[in-house]
């Protein structure tokens, strides 16, 4: 992944991925998908805390923008946690 920032964005968090434009409909489909498999995929378990992820494209990086569940509160570790695992499994979106 050539770069990942994770920042506080109100309730939520703001995730932008550096060199991943190209990639970016197949990203949030491979995130979505991890959210749906929610603890069964990711050893973080930080996808079952997320109620909407919204991706957009901002030059050549794709930014997630990533709102808890009612109540949840969402961990920059353990989101970077899941993405990081989420990108490295085969088949898995890459950054360009």
């Amino acid at each position: 992944m050539d770069s990942l920032k994770i920042e506080r964005d109100g309730t939520g968090l703001r995730v932008r991925i550096e060199g991943a434009a190209r990639e970016a409909q197949q990203f949030e489909q491979t995130v979505s998908a991890c959210r749906r498999e929610s603890l069964w995929s990711c050893p973080s378990g930080e996808c079952a805390r997320i109620d909407s992820c919204a991706c957009e494209r901002d030059g050549d990086a794709v930014v997630l923008r990533l709102a808890p569940r009612p109540g949840e509160k969402l961990s920059p570790a353990g989101v970077g946690e899941c993405l990081r695992y989420v990108l490295g499994k085969p088949g898995g979106a890459k950054p360009a």
